[in-house]
Order: C-alpha cells, then sequence, then structure tokens
C-alpha cells in the first residue's frame, strides 16, 4: 500500500461503535474513491462529510471520501480563507432537525448537525452554505463574513413519506387505502380541559358540538352523521393502541345536567402528540363491534432522539359570556304589566283613577316587589308621577355571568439515544366557570418509556395519572337552575334585601342579606344558592400499559400489550336546608361512588417483507381480550339539624342505599393483510370476530371485515411526463362493522326487581321490569367509500371523497299493548342510512420567500335518513323530533306558526282540516303537527389560515354550518306573552300587538294569559346558518442562539390566543352563540352553561 493510500484511509475514521454494516459501508465507500483513476474520480471531487456526535458516549465519528488527487499546495490555500461558523438548523415549528447535512457549497466540505440541530464548520467567509435533509426542501445561506447562521428547513411535501396512525400500528399514507385525518398536537393548543373542543372545524366529516360552558364538561362526536336510533352514536376513542371509554356513565348528575364532566378532559391535552380520525371502513373495521360511528386514535407524547430536554409551557386565560338575551328593563317590565292591566279594569268599566291604583297593585305584586321609590308611580294617566324613580334595575345576567379565570402549567423532560427514549410530564389546570360555582380543576402526570432490551426485544411502558375536581352548578332540574333563574327573575327582584331608598339592609353581623322572594322560583335566588349548595365530583384515573415486542425473524415481530384503566369516580350534592330545592327535605345530601376498572389484553403477530423489488406484504393477526367491572353505591340522607352539616351520619334519616355492579366482556380474533405491487397498486382486506357477553344467547358473535384498494396513478409512466402533478391517488374500499356502545350490560335478559311498588300482602314483593329478548344482536353497518387525493406544484393539495353508510338491525323500543304488562321491548328492528361528501383543500401560497402562508379548507355535506321503521311513526316529544321512515332521524315536528291575527293580536298556527286544506286557528290544542325539516345542516366544515414572518405566527380558525334548523327553547321562556305570570320577559316583547301596531309577529300581551302563544311551534324555530371565528393565535418565537441565555435556553415562544370570538348566524338568533343539533329541543337543554369567549396569554420554554 503506498503512501497516498495510507493517507487516504486515514481519513476514513469510523466511529468503532457504529453498526458493523455502516461501518464496512463506510470503508467500501472511502477504498472505492481511493482506488478510482483521476478521469473516472470526478463524480467524487465534492467531499462528502459527516460528523455525528453520540449523545450516549460523547464520542464523534467523522465519515469522509475525498477526492485524494488535489495538491497540498490547494489544500493548504483553502485552510488559510477558512473561518470557523456555527448555528442551527431547526424545523418550522422551532424544533431541532437532527443529522441535517451542512456543506460549503462548491466544496467538498461539510458537516452535520448534532442532536440539538447545531453544527460548526470552518468555511471560507464569503461562500454560501447549502443545507440539506429527507423530507425538507434545500436551503442555501450567504455568509457574507458572519460565525453564526440560524436556518429553517421547510417540510418538502413532496419527498416526505407521511405516516398515519392506524388500528393496530401504522400505515404509509401513500400506501393506505383508508379514510383518515390527522390533527397533530399544535393545532390542539386551547384553553379547553378537553381536547374535544379543539376539533371544531378541523376534520372533515366530523361534527363537534358543545353547547356547555362548564368547565370539563362533554362535546357531542359525530363522525360521517348518526348511525344509530337508542345505541350510542359517540365513536370509539384508542389512546395508545388502547380503547378507552369516554361515556358519562359515571356520572348520576349526567342523567339532571348537560353541564356533567366528560372522561375525556381527564387527559392533559397538553400531553397529545396528534388525533387522527378513522372514518370509512377500511380505516376503522378492525376495530369491529366498537366502530361503527368511527374511531379518534389519540396519540401521546414519546422520548425523541438527543440529549434531555425540559420544556415548561404555561397559560392564563380570561373567559366571559360574548352575548346575553336582551331582556326588559325594569322600568319596561313594570309598565308592560301595568298597561296590561290597567286596560282590562277599564274595558270592564272602572275608572282611570281605580285602574291606575289596581294596576300598580298588581304590577308590585307581579315582581313581587316594588321597584321604585314611591307606591304608585305611574298614575291615571300613564305617566310616572313626580319623584317616582326606579331603585332596583337588576340586570340577573350580568350578576350570574362572570370573568372566569383559567390557569395551566405544564412541565416535561424527554430524550432519549439509540435504544431508549423517555418522556415524563406533569401538569396542573385550574378553570374557573362564568357561573358562581363552576369550576374544573386537575392535576395530571404522565411517564413513557420504552428501551431495545436486545437486538431481539423491545419493551416499554406508559402510565397517565390524573385527579380531577369539579364543581358544577345545582342540579334538580330547569326549576332549580341558577342560570335557568336568572333568565326568568325580572330585573325589579333585588339580589339583597333592600329599604325603600334601594340601600342593603343588614343584619345583625353588619352582612347584606340575600333576597329569596321572587315570581317564579319560590324561595331561590341564583346568586346565592351555589354558595349554599353543593354539587361536585371527584374523579380518579390512572391508564397505563406495558408491552414487549419480540423480533423473531427478519420482518416478523410478535407484540403483547396489557392496558388497565382504573376509574374512581365520585360525585356529592347537598341541598341547604333553608332556601331552595332543601326546605322540602329538611336539608339533603347525596353521595354516588363508581369503581371501573377496565383492562385490554392484545397479542398481534406481524410480518413484513419486500420480495422480487415490486412486492410488498404485511399481514398481522391478534387476538384481544377485554373485560370491564362496573360497581356503583348511592346512598343518602335528609332532615339535618344545621347547614353546611354535608355528612351522611348527620342527616337524621337515611334514604334507601342502592348499589349496582355489572361486568362486560369482548374477546376478540382479527387479521389484515396489506399488499403492495410497484408502489402503485395497493390492496388491503381485514376480518375480526367479536364476542361480546352483552347479547343474547343466539348472538354473541359477530363478524366484521372490510376490503380497500389505492391505485397511484402518479406513478405510472404515462404520468411522469407531468412534472407538476405530486401525487394522484384512488381510494376505494367496503366494509362492514358493530355498534355494542352505550348500551346496558342486561339488554338481552328479563329482570325483577323487589321494591315496594309490589306488594304481596303486607309485604314487598318482586316484579318483573324488563322482558327478556334471546335474539338481541349487534347494531351491524356496512360503509361504502371511494376518494381521491391529490397534490400538485408542491404547493396546492387536497381529497375528495363520497360515502355511503348503511345502518341495520338497529335497536329499536318496540311498543307493546298494555295487556302485556310493559309498554315496550328492546329489538332489532329500524334501519338508516348516511350518506355525503368531502372536500379537504389546502394550499402553501407564500414560501419561499420569509413571509408564508398557508391556508386549509374542509367541506362536509352529508344527509342522514331512516330507511326502515316498524310500526307508526314515532315522536320524541322532549326533543321536538319524529321518527318517520323517508326522513332525518333529526326532524322536527310541531305546528307551524301562522303570525298574529291583525284585528286583535291574537296567535295563530295552520291548521290541516280532513280534506287537507289549510287554514289557520288561534286554539293551540287545534293547531296541526308537521314535519319542519331537519337539524344537521346541509353543509358544515372549516377554514384555517396561517401568516409566519421571521419568529411572527398569526393562525385563524373558522367554524360553519350552513343549513339546519335550532330551536332557541329559552327564548320561547322569555317571549311568553303574559302566559307566565311574573316571568321576566325579552325585550322583543314590546313589539306586543296593540290596535297602534297591528304589524308585528309578537301577540297581544295579556296579563295571565292562556292562549298558549308561546307553545312549542316554528314561531322558535330558526336557521341554524352560522359561521364561528373558533380562534386567532398570535405568537412570538424567539430566535434560536440568542444571547446571553442560548446556553441554557434552547427555545422560547410567547402567545396571545382569543377563542370563541365571534359568531355570526344567518337569521335572527337570539341565543347564546353556541348550540347543540343533537341535544334536547335542539339547544341542549335549560340549564346548559353558555359557552364563553376566552382570552389567553402564555408562553413555552425549552432547556
Amino acid at each position: 500500500m503506498d503512501d497516498s493510500m495510507k493517507k487516504a484511509l486515514g481519513e476514513c475514521v469510523v466511529f468503532r461503535k457504529t453498526p458493523r454494516l455502516i461501518r464496512g459501508m463506510s470503508l467500501l465507500l472511502c477504498l472505492l474513491a481511493i482506488s478510482l483513476p483521476e478521469v473516472q474520480a470526478d463524480p467524487w471531487k465534492q467531499k462528502r462529510s459527516m460528523e455525528t456526535e453520540n449523545t450516549a458516549l460523547g464520542e464523534k465519528s467523522v465519515l469522509s471520501s475525498m477526492n485524494m488527487h488535489g495538491t497540498a499546495r490547494s489544500v493548504a490555500k483553502e485552510i488559510q480563507q477558512q473561518k470557523t461558523v456555527s448555528g442551527r438548523i431547526v424545523d418550522e415549528q422551532g424544533d431541532p432537525v437532527i443529522g441535517a447535512n451542512v456543506v460549503e457549497k462548491g466544496t467538498t466540505n461539510g458537516t452535520v448537525t448534532d442532536a440539538d440541530g447545531r453544527f460548526s464548520l470552518s468555511v471560507a467567509s464569503n461562500c454560501v452554505l447549502h443545507v440539506s435533509y429527507i423530507g425538507y426542501l434545500d436551503e442555501e445561506v450567504q455568509i457574507s463574513g458572519r460565525t453564526s447562521v440560524n436556518i429553517t428547513l421547510r417540510e418538502d411535501t413532496k419527498s416526505l413519506e407521511e405516516v398515519v396512525v392506524v388500528a393496530y400500528g401504522t400505515s404509509k399514507r401513500s400506501v393506505f387505502t383508508g379514510s383518515a385525518a390527522s390533527v397533530d398536537h399544535t393545532k390542539l393548543q386551547s384553553p379547553n380541559a378537553s381536547f374535544d373542543k379543539s376539533l371544531q372545524g378541523q376534520v372533515a366529516g366530523l361534527q363537534v358540538m358543545s353547547a356547555s360552558g362548564q368547565p370539563g364538561s362533554t362535546s357531542s362526536f359525530r363522525i360521517r352523521g348518526s348511525g344509530s336510533l337508542n345505541a350510542s352514536n359517540e365513536p370509539l376513542y384508542v389512546v395508545d393502541g388502547v380503547p378507552i371509554s369516554a361515556n358519562t356513565k359515571y356520572s348520576k348528575l349526567a342523567e339532571d345536567n348537560s353541564n356533567s364532566s366528560s372522561i375525556l378532559a381527564t387527559l392533559n391535552p397538553q400531553d397529545i402528540e396528534s388525533v387522527t380520525v378513522l372514518k370509512d371502513a377500511s380505516a376503522a373495521s378492525l376495530y369491529g363491534s366498537r366502530a361503527a360511528n368511527g374511531v379518534v386514535l389519540i396519540t401521546t407524547k414519546n422520548g425523541k432522539l438527543g440529549k434531555a430536554s425540559v420544556s415548561f409551557h404555561t397559560q392564563f386565560g380570561l373567559a366571559s359570556v360574548p352575548k346575553a338575551y336582551d331582556m326588559m328593563s325594569s322600568a319596561e317590565f313594570y309598565r308592560m304589566k301595568w298597561l296590561s292591566h290597567y286596560e282590562q279594569k277599564r274595558e270592564a268599566g272602572e275608572s282611570p283613577e281605580k285602574a291606575a291604583v289596581s294596576a300598580n297593585a298588581f304590577a308590585q305584586g307581579a315582581i313581587t316587589f316594588n321597584p321604585y321609590n314611591v307606591d304608585q308611580p305611574i298614575d291615571a294617566n300613564g305617566n310616572l308621577v313626580n319623584g317616582a324613580r326606579i331603585i332596583v334595575d337588576t340586570d340577573w345576567q350580568d350578576e350570574i355571568f362572570k370573568t372566569a379565570l383559567t390557569q395551566d402549567y405544564n412541565v416535561n423532560v424527554h430524550g432519549g439515544n439509540e435504544k431508549t427514549n423517555y418522556f415524563f410530564s406533569a401538569g396542573y389546570y385550574d378553570q374557573e366557570g362564568v357561573t358562581p360555582s363552576a369550576l374544573y380543576k386537575r392535576y395530571s402526570g404522565k411517564g413513557t418509556i420504552s428501551t431495545d432490551v436486545a437486538s431481539w426485544l423491545k419493551a416499554g411502558m406508559n402510565i397517565t395519572f390524573s385527579h380531577s375536581i369539579q364543581h358544577s352548578e345545582v342540579g334538580g332540574g330547569a326549576g332549580a337552575s341558577p342560570l335557568y333563574n336568572a333568565l326568568l327573575f325580572p330585573n325589579g327582584v333585588p339580589v339583597y334585601l333592600t329599604d325603600r331608598d334601594g340601600n342593603p339592609i343588614l343584619d345583625s353581623s353588619g352582612n347584606k342579606q340575600y333576597n329569596f322572594t321572587n315570581p317564579t322560583s319560590l324561595d331561590f335566588n341564583p346568586i346565592a344558592i351555589p354558595q349554599m349548595d353543593l354539587n361536585r365530583s371527584k374523579n380518579y384515573r390512572f391508564l397505563a400499559s406495558a408491552f414487549l415486542d419480540f423480533k423473531l425473524y427478519e420482518g416478523l415481530n410478535f407484540k403483547t400489550v396489557f392496558a388497565p384503566d382504573y376509574i374512581h369516580y365520585s360525585e356529592s350534592r347537598y341541598w341547604n336546608k333553608e332556601h331552595g330545592n332543601g326546605p322540602a327535605y329538611n336539608g339533603r345530601a347525596d353521595r354516588y361512588h363508581t369503581t371501573d376498572l377496565v383492562y385490554t389484553f392484545t397479542n398481534t403477530l406481524n410480518y413484513t417483507n419486500r420480495f422480487a423489488e415490486r412486492h410488498l406484504l404485511n399481514a398481522m393477526a391478534g387476538f384481544e381480550y377485554w373485560q370491564s367491572d362496573y360497581e356503583r353505591v348511592e346512598a343518602g340522607a335528609t332532615t339535618f339539624p344545621l347547614n353546611n352539616m354535608y355528612e351522611l351520619s348527620s342527616g337524621a334519616s337515611a334514604l334507601s342505599p342502592q348499589s349496582k355492579s355489572t361486568k362486560e366482556t369482548l374477546i376478540s380474533y382479527f387479521g389484515r393483510v396489506e399488499y403492495t405491487y410497484s408502489d402503485r397498486y395497493n390492496f388491503s382486506v381485514s376480518l375480526r370476530s367479536d364476542g361480546s357477553s352483552i347479547f343474547g344467547v343466539d348472538n354473541k358473535w359477530g363478524t366484521f371485515w372490510s376490503a380497500g384498494a389505492s391505485w397511484r396513478i402518479e406513478q405510472e409512466d404515462l404520468m411522469k411526463s407531468f412534472e407538476w402533478l405530486d401525487q394522484l391517488k384512488l381510494r376505494l374500499s367496503y366494509g362492514t362493522s358493530g355498534n355494542n356502545q352505550g348500551l346496558d350490560r342486561y339488554q338481552s335478559l328479563g329482570l325483577w326487581d323487589s321494591s315496594s311498588d309490589y306488594i304481596y300482602g303486607t309485604s314487598s314483593g318482586t316484579g318483573h321490569t324488563q322482558l327478556a329478548n334471546p335474539h338481541l344482536k349487534w347494531e351491524k353497518q356496512a360503509m361504502f367509500n371511494v376518494g381521491v387525493d391529490f397534490r400538485f406544484l408542491n404547493r396546492f393539495y387536497g381529497s375528495a371523497e363520497y360515502f355511503y353508510k348503511s345502518s341495520k338491525d338497529l335497536l329499536y323500543k318496540y311498543p307493546l299493548a298494555a295487556s302485556n304488562g310493559f309498554e315496550s321491548i328492546m329489538m332489532n328492528m329500524a334501519k338508516v342510512a348516511n350518506y355525503g361528501v368531502e372536500l379537504t383543500l389546502g394550499a402553501h401560497v407564500l414560501r419561499d420567500s420569509p413571509l408564508k402562508w398557508n391556508i386549509d379548507f374542509n367541506l362536509s355535506a352529508i344527509r342522514d335518513e331512516i330507511k326502515d321503521l316498524v310500526g307508526d311513526d314515532q315522536i320524541i316529544s322532549n326533543t321536538k323530533k319524529i321518527w318517520s321512515k323517508g326522513y332525518s332521524q333529526y326532524e322536527f315536528y310541531m305546528p307551524t306558526w301562522a303570525g298574529v291575527n291583525p284585528v286583535n293580536g291574537d296567535p295563530q298556527w295552520v291548521k290541516i282540516d280532513a280534506s287537507g286544506n289549510r287554514g289557520t286557528t288561534n286554539v293551540y290544542s287545534q293547531a296541526t303537527y308537521e314535519k319542519q325539516g331537519r337539524a344537521t345542516p346541509d353543509f358544515y366544515g372549516g377554514l384555517s389560515t396561517n401568516l409566519s414572518y421571521r419568529g411572527f405566527d398569526l393562525s385563524v380558525l373558522f367554524a360553519y354550518s350552513w343549513g339546519g334548523l335550532v330551536y332557541d327553547a329559552l327564548y320561547a321562556q322569555i317571549m311568553h306573552d303574559g302566559n307566565q305570570a311574573g316571568a321576566q320577559m325579552h325585550k322583543d316583547e314590546l313589539m306586543a300587538w296593540t290596535s297602534s301596531n297591528t304589524n308585528t309577529n309578537v301577540p297581544k300581551y295579556v296579563n295571565n294569559n292562556t292562549n298558549a302563544s308561546d307553545g312549542i311551534s316554528t314561531r322558535f324555530l330558526y336557521d341554524a346558518t352560522n359561521i364561528k371565528l373558533k380562534n386567532v393565535t398570535l405568537s412570538y418565537t424567539l430566535p434560536s442562539g440568542l444571547k446571553p441565555v442560548s446556553d441554557v435556553l434552547k427555545g422560547a415562544r410567547i402567545f396571545v390566543s382569543a377563542d370563541n370570538l365571534f359568531t355570526w348566524f344567518k337569521d335572527d338568533w337570539k341565543g347564546y352563540s353556541d348550540i347543540d343539533i343533537f341535544g334536547i329541543g335542539g339547544y341542549n337543554t335549560l340549564t346548559a352553561i353558555p359557552v364563553p369567549t376566552t382570552l389567553t396569554m402564555g408562553f413555552n420554554l425549552t432547556f
């Protein structure tokens, strides 16, 4: 070996502990470069240098190949002109790019970035640095004498092979045959306790409805419509591969109060990496009997390669109700009452003076308080007497709503090396509600670690713990709701007892005294009761998973996962003995304790093989055992000696305690095969068989399957000439799934109950409460999906899809004759269909300049239709809807409002006679009920955009819903036209019919009216079209390497954000800004807390 060869080999230094394959290839490349003759070595005249830092051992390796034919003089000259330049390479989110190639353009001089994205390189003082990394666009930077430079790489959507999370694993987006959409953690940042509210408007085909502003409350999720009538329409939630329960069965209060806690709120959004929504059968059917409503895959954060990094996140928010009902002032309400009574007395022949005295007395009686400082404030001519003034004008909405504070603190540490990675976090979340007693607190922690135990074994564990506390508004129905009563209390009712001059009356201790006298709710005060009563819950959740992944053979792995999910939920409710609900019981306390231990044991065998270059085969087979052990205990007591004694032992009379324990088991066998030919033709099939304990003995098992195919058209030779086309993929799938969600665990069995309702002689007996149905089986669903994905000019992208989802064997309460002793029996009898189109579009509008602009848009148009319904139409009275064949299950059913009779001011409704002729009637009971249209929109979606410039980022998110109907039940309560004696009224009531105002839609106001003009009708049915400005966020990311803290502080970001800023309604909507089409009455309940507007400020620090 000659001297030049020896010198060349000296450059081929390879880190001694790198894998043998890499060492061998590196030495081979060096020797190849050396052995080439000079004329053949031209391609090697650029030096390829790679310098990597081994974070575990603190050593470095150098891999290089260079032209050995240069002269010593040229090398010396190059060294004399060089200077050291250092810097950091990050992506568009500010995260370090590890292993990026940094090369002095036109030379062989280069290096790679370390685990923090940093580099240091000796270069010519006026050189250009060329930076490249797989999945990102190349960048070139002119040094111009600088010694420090920081570079941001932009994602190359053309070359990046995106990985999508799927059932029991991951898949490359390019070969995926199903329909799925992913949202990463950067788009889940909001001040909400739960991540679900952040998804609104971000995923085509997904509707997220939240009609309650109670901190920690639940949202309604619908993926491609509603496929069930009586079972749940909520999707299956899967956290890091483990199915979890997200229903509200733990909450007793959920039966009375729409503001109950969401189990999803136990998950800290700051620990979530991404959320993937599986929408079609090909994507979701591997979850079998639980996938009919779609699947939401939640992936939490894990450790990353690199030295330990600590991140701190905090945010503070202020929330307030953006819009309230415009209620009458105290003077307006008094005069409305006074005038109606005055006219009645005058029509009865009384003198103006007598009528005025009687009207003043009536108005004060209706309010139960005189809001004026004189006894007869209005004279016989209807004028205010001299000296009369209002002393009480309480804005009850202003009193009940407050500005609420949200605090969120999170810290995590993560890192890893070639063998082990880890992620540990802790969080504290504290959100006040906009009503007096509402709040939600959460303490959370997470730990994840995975390691390569051996070359053939990988092991890991993921543990999440949370403890949450929720204070809700007082339950017991609308009559006990502080919010509902705040709307119905006239402004003339004071919060505190006052004298005739409007001054508060103090007690013996000098404190203000609450006023409990009002015209609508006996012995109640919306401000005082939340302070005297309790409605609290606590939740402890421990969710864990441990896995072992064995490499049995090249391409063959066996993975076993054990995942326990333990939930302990408790609720406490107390009604004081003096005011509100409590006096009927002389004080009452209730306790509810629930535990649910769910464990999942999953075993999968995975095989991957690429053969003959063009063929790629992925196969998976698995077995899963799932079990839930649920227990619940209820107890209560009444007759307490003093207030604020909450313990049951303090009550003299114990209520009958109750307990319940149930068990549910699901055993599953499943498999999937995926085949790709020539990287362009992709096929997949899956099969799952589930055995469930909740169905009849004849139908314990159900089998579900799917098949899908996709064609990457842009890979065809005839498409190669279209260089502007980056992707054109056609997808097609069909499959089946089932629904067992939300069912009572013993629905198929005959049940008996021992109760005092069943008397045999002088003793309690046992009665039959539920008919058995051994034939009860799964709700089944079949879905067809066709879609196309496209991307062109490496700038524009999108997808379009059509689906048809047919659901049959739906659980239906079939009515029985009274002679059977039962009103109904649960049977599989109904069928519904959901079908529609989805469109997703996006563009990097500005990308190749310091100013960057991205925009994304999605649209969904979905219809649902009841295809089969045994028996007559079923009226769902508490929702003002009807189930009828050929119509939506959200079809409104009520009389048609025909306006006001201009002659006498009477209300009018449409009446259809026996011959089908349409007329009108002023008698509500004679009005004809008709189908009025569906609550679901014609189409809905979202629009998001992001602008960034040199560290500044501005993002905006709109969510919209077009078409559909919504019923404003609250507005109906405050437009009663005198039907509710002392209840407050909306200002619109001032437009009521009079002899001088005949062209109006508000009937004549009559005290103690009985014409039911406020009855359910289209008078209060509105077009639900709305556009919501969901979020605006402005942030600034400090430049990396900022002195003097750069050695400690690796990154910093400050931001300000606003949520639920503004909602535009097409119709003259009077209510609060958020509506829930899936709730009772199309608005949710009369007790729902409005969703507030929130202004948030915060910062992120990385060390």
